[in-house]
């Protein structure tokens, strides 16, 4: 087990568009998915780390639970909250409503030479900051971004180096690259099913 990384599950969403319902404890398979991805994360890294502001409602899992410094900053503030209460020099980032991430993808990249201050994955012109790895060397220049009022996650990549995954691959481990699907609408989850029968019982 590489000690060296931790996981960061980011639960700290205002879930508006699900019209207030916790993304994360939204159930596939009779699993919330947080569960689901507690358990795809827990034989590969040391440390799970759940940014919330509802810590309360995680006291059934083994995990290190952290807090937004400030809430309603969005997922840059949750990595910086994360990557601070870790312990670990990497860190691999995920959001709370990615049931299907792949752990043969999850493998991947945490096995990949570190020689990057984050690892980020690509598909057609579009970044993936919340399925990514991030250095803890990323922590100075997320608290540059954040005091500039600074949000969005891709502001803090011109200022790091930053190895890209191409969607050649990615495809290797996750063919039909549901490892990026997101559950963020009731519409999303009642379509989540559809899924399934693709996965071929990776969940």
């Amino acid at each position: 087990m590489p000690s060296e990384i931790n996981a960061i599950i980011l639960a700290g969403g205002k879930n508006s568009r699900m019209e207030g319902r916790d993304k994360a404890f939204l159930e596939i398979e009779g699993k919330p998915i947080v569960e689901h991805l507690i358990n795809k994360f827990k034989a590969l890294v040391n440390e799970i780390i759940v940014v919330t502001n509802n810590p309360e409602k995680y006291s059934a899992y083994p995990v290190k639970l952290a807090s937004d410094e400030k809430p309603g900053l969005g997922p840059l503030m949750g990595i910086y909250c994360g990557l601070k209460a870790s312990s670990a020099g990497y860190n691999f980032v995920a959001a709370c409503d990615m049931p299907f991430l792949d752990t043969g993808l999850i493998k991947y990249m945490i096995d990949s030479p570190r020689a990057y201050d984050a690892l980020i994955p690509e598909i057609d012109n579009q970044l993936h900051p919340l399925c990514g790895l991030y250095s803890r060397n990323c922590l100075a220049v997320i608290e540059e971004m954040l005091r500039q009022d600074r949000r969005d996650v891709r502001s803090i990549f011109p200022k790091l180096k930053v190895r890209y995954l191409a969607k050649e691959e990615l495809v290797k481990f996750d063919k039909g690259l549901f490892s990026f699907v997101n559950i963020n609408t009731e519409d999303e989850y009642k379509k989540s099913p559809d899924y399934l029968p693709l996965l071929r019982g990776r969940l």
